[in-house]
């Protein structure tokens, strides 16, 4: 989490917060492998463009289609995709007790891909003949003998307790046929906790008991050794991130003041704001404003929940998915504004679209606070703004309650050079004309008004917690179980008019100039809400 904060660790005022387990190397080299768009995906996605990679020597990505990641990567490794692999893997869920095998196909590759592993093994090996050095070749010794599932994934088998006694050619072979092969747990369904409720193991905590309070001082000082609410730190309507709670002599938190910082400055301030520690009753906290409202004009909460019928990127990976998606399809393209055949859009609520004066399928621009978002420092780069930029299509929804706002989370989003499409395109499509990535946007993406937090408690150098593998107990930071962790998918933001949402920007969006939506019922639209043509 820490790459997508700037590689920064947190601080408030001159006080680091950041506990010394936990701290950050700046990030030198990243190799992603299949990641769903990693960069595309990423909550603060165009503070990482715009300020984080230029600071990263090297980019890889393998990928089997063309990502937002692929965009700005160095290099860009094809890789087969699931229906050309040609060697036996595993993989679980958390929705069911299976192992699942991965069957090796006698589909042809279409091109000339590899295996993800031999990718690593070919640079290994070529690090090898350039240096002389065996230990870079040995380390893929039997992926480049093409023996890695029957060695390399035996060998996970074999250190699981839930999978050991399995034998992976055994399972494939009953996976072609069919028949599943459970994961090896107590229960099924699998639940956390059954060896101490029911037969008195300890918990791995210091005590080897549940532990409702919190004795580290890192807790004490963020207010968080009782259990506590804490408001969201950025996605509320009111005073964001403050411990809403009466007074009480176990919670002594150290406030703002204490860092040196005045309360007001460590509540505007988004960096600081992580580690603000005040007290506010629940009788007072409604009478309390979210900053933005009075300096910023905000007035929703814009939240971008992953799509039901899709999965991550899915949307935007063929066309006859994008059209379906959503009230915009249009296969010819009328309004040639459009940056697909479909597009991104905002839902929200007709009362609210009423209230800012937007009509049901206008454009509009949806800005966060404009210290951090769409990145830090837009203001003194005109061009990587018009990238960053938030524009989309608002939807009138009654299923959004007013005050909230929804984008979809699965929609590739603009880039440099589908910005560049858009002008030089003769059909205007937001295509990139080098790489042929397809945006759904005209200018921005849902990710342009998240960020990364840090939130302190996950930061201790003094928590008791076990380790990733095994039964052992430890402290401090630990990859996957003591860290920063989240996906912030919400932004407290502005929505203004930007465009009309008639065919190039003039008069209404048709479906709502002819009365089939919400804010301009025909009698039609009226007797079919009523139910009336099944009389």
């Amino acid at each position: 989490l820490y790459y997508s904060h700037d590689d920064h660790p947190q601080y408030m005022g001159e006080e680091l917060i950041t506990g010394k387990t936990h701290m950050p190397t700046p990030t030198k080299f990243i190799w992603f492998v299949d990641a769903n768009s990693a960069l595309g995906n990423a909550k603060w996605k165009y503070n990482i463009v715009m300020n984080t990679l230029p600071k990263i020597e090297c980019i890889v990505t393998n990928e089997w289609w063309w990502s937002m990641t692929c965009e700005y990567s160095d290099i860009v490794l094809g890789v087969d995709a699931w229906n050309e692999n040609k060697y036996w893997d595993i993989a679980g869920s958390v929705t069911n007790p299976f192992v699942y095998v991965w069957p090796k196909t006698g589909h042809r590759r279409l091109y000339d891909t590899k295996n993800d592993a031999e990718t690593f093994a070919l640079v290994a090996n070529r690090l090898t003949e350039l240096t002389g050095d065996e230990r870079f070749r040995n380390y893929w010794k039997f992926v480049l003998e093409g023996k890695q599932d029957v060695v390399y994934v035996q060998r996970v088998i074999n250190a699981s307790s839930n999978l050991r006694g399995y034998k992976l050619e055994e399972i494939a072979k009953k996976a072609h046929e069919g028949i599943p092969s459970l994961i090896m747990t107590r229960t099924y369904p699998k639940y956390v906790g059954k060896d101490q409720t029911e037969e008195s193991m300890p918990w791995y905590t210091k005590s080897g008991r549940l532990e409702f309070y919190r004795e580290e001082p890192e807790f004490i000082n963020a207010g968080e050794n009782l259990p506590v609410y804490r408001e969201p730190i950025d996605s509320t309507h009111y005073e964001p991130n403050v411990i809403v709670a009466k007074p009480h002599p176990l919670l002594r938190p150290k406030k703002p003041e204490d860092y040196k910082v005045k309360s007001e400055d460590a509540l505007l301030n988004t960096e600081w704001r992580q580690a603000r520690n005040v007290l506010v009753s629940p009788e007072k906290l409604p009478k309390t404003k979210h900053p933005l409202k009075v300096t910023f004009g905000a007035t929703h909460i814009v939240h971008t929940p992953k799509y039901r019928h899709s999965a991550h990127t899915t949307t935007g990976d063929t066309d006859i998915t994008t059209l379906l998606f959503g009230p915009f399809g249009d296969i010819y393209r009328h309004d040639k504004r459009m940056p697909f055949i479909s597009e991104a859009y905002i839902d929200i609520n007709p009362k609210d679209l009423e209230k800012l004066g937007i009509k049901d399928g206008d454009y509009v621009w949806v800005d966060a606070d404009p210290q951090d978002r769409p990145f830090v420092g837009w203001k003194n780069r005109p061009e990587d703004y018009e990238v960053a930029r938030l524009l989309l299509r608002a939807r009138a929804s009654n299923n959004t309650p007013p005050g909230c706002a929804k984008i979809w989370f699965n929609m590739y989003g603009s880039t440099h050079g589908t910005v560049r499409g858009t002008k030089e395109n003769p059909n205007g499509l937001a295509k990139n004309p080098y790489t042929n990535y397809q945006s759904l946007y005209r200018r921005g993406s849902h990710q342009s008004i998240t960020r990364s937090w840090l939130k302190p408690t996950y930061q201790t150098d003094t928590l008791i917690r076990k380790n990733l593998m095994g039964q052992i107990i430890g402290k401090g930071f630990e990859l996957d179980v003591h860290g920063p962790i989240g996906a912030p998918r919400e932004g407290f933001s502005k929505i203004i008019k930007a465009e009309d949402g008639g065919i190039g920007g003039k008069g209404l969006w048709r479906p709502l100039k002819l009365g089939f939506r919400p804010m301009n019922p025909n009698e039609m639209l009226k007797k079919y809400v009523r139910a009336e043509y099944i009389k």
